[in-house]
């Protein structure tokens, strides 16, 4: 039988207790076979971590100190974890069920795989699906050309070997863009494999931080505009996209200014289901 890799998923928490059952239940209940769960707490006084001792059981590390934001906090859970596949899952999101098994069998099958994400899926307070659609291409071409818009984070997974070589942590001066300045050096290193699958889900709800939206976008035209500046150009595409003013493009916008910009995109995974059903006949055998 083949040996799935260890999975390790970091929950950042901070009070939100009406929540996180349901997000260590996405996790626990897909039963994935070496799954490394942590929870990293910033000091919650709403109850959370009595929700996190009803799961101790499935918890390799309950982690709960104040910190300094989230970033501080994913890097702690990160610090203590093993697993050869990474990815964190905020604690008012959730994976989706088979997502675990998807993963894993994507990580073991194909070798050449650093880092997956899946399609980008929006539920609500009541956990009712609100949209879905495919994931985008995103490359460090596009990155600079700043189309990045979006890669799910609830739906991203990566090899630790690639986290090492990027840094080994998440920026944690920054405030919100944390997972696009994390994208971005990764990109440096390995292309991002489009799954047209769901594996996580992003819970849009009241007072979040993401509905700091303009915020965010500052945050990561900074980063990129530092990226921009350490870049080699290596043909006409970078020259023209690093000599060209930067602002925040769609994916239209870019491809109108840049049009051969999609030439460098992965091809997708366009049929995840047959490796899902391989992993999950393997894990009824269990």
């Amino acid at each position: 039988m083949t040996q799935m890799p260890r999975i390790s998923v970091v929950i950042p928490n901070l009070n939100c207790a009406d929540f996180l059952e349901r997000t260590i239940r996405s996790v626990v209940d897909q039963n994935y076979p070496d799954l490394e769960l942590i929870l990293s707490d910033g000091g919650s006084t709403d109850g959370s971590i009595e929700i996190a001792e009803r799961y101790r059981n499935f918890f390799s590390a309950v982690l709960s100190e104040p910190d300094d934001g989230q970033a501080q906090a994913i890097n702690r859970g990160f610090a203590v974890s093993t697993g050869k596949v990474m990815g964190w899952i905020n604690s008012d999101d959730v994976l989706l069920p088979g997502s675990l098994a998807l993963v894993g069998s994507i990580f073991t099958f194909n070798s050449s795989v650093e880092w997956l994400t899946g399609r980008v899926t929006c539920i609500d307070e009541a956990d009712q699906v609100l949209s879905i659609r495919r994931p985008r291409p995103v490359t460090h071409t596009r990155f600079l050309a700043a189309d990045y818009q979006w890669i799910q984070q609830e739906s991203t997974f990566w090899r630790r070997s690639l986290w090492d070589v990027a840094g080994g942590g998440l920026n944690e001066s920054l405030r919100l863009a944390v997972d696009g300045e994390l994208w971005l050096r990764f990109s440096r290193h390995a292309t991002m494999l489009p799954v047209h699958d769901q594996i996580g889900a992003f819970r849009i709800r009241n007072g979040q931080r993401s509905e700091d939206i303009e915020a965010y976008h500052a945050e990561m035209l900074e980063v990129i505009d530092a990226e921009r500046a350490t870049v080699v150009p290596q043909d006409d595409l970078d020259c023209r996209i690093l000599n060209a003013p930067l602002k925040l493009r769609t994916r239209k916008e870019a491809e109108a200014t840049f049009p051969d910009l999609c030439r460098r995109d992965p091809k997708p995974f366009a049929r995840p289901q047959l490796w899902k059903h391989r992993l999950m006949r393997q894990l009824h055998r269990i």
